[in-house]
């Protein structure tokens, strides 16, 4: 079953990739966004440029996402 965050992510168009640890990584829609947001077990962490600012449950996690994805459309 794929993870909840996932699914959302690319129902909303977001790059998602696998990492080689078998954990996550979502990207912006838009290259001049510096945000990603990257799996560390059961939690999800926002990364702005290269400097980890949040521990985010799935429930913020897609909450953040929502928001990037109302921003954008």
């Amino acid at each position: 079953m794929l993870d909840p965050v996932i699914s959302q992510a690319r129902e909303w168009g977001f790059i998602c990739q696998r990492q080689e640890s078998n954990s996550w990584l979502i990207l912006p829609q838009q290259s001049n966004q510096k945000w990603r947001l990257q799996q560390i077990a059961e939690r999800w962490i926002l990364i702005v440029g290269d400097v980890p600012q949040l521990r985010l449950y799935a429930e913020e996690a897609i909450a953040f996402l929502e928001a990037r994805w109302l921003e954008n459309n």
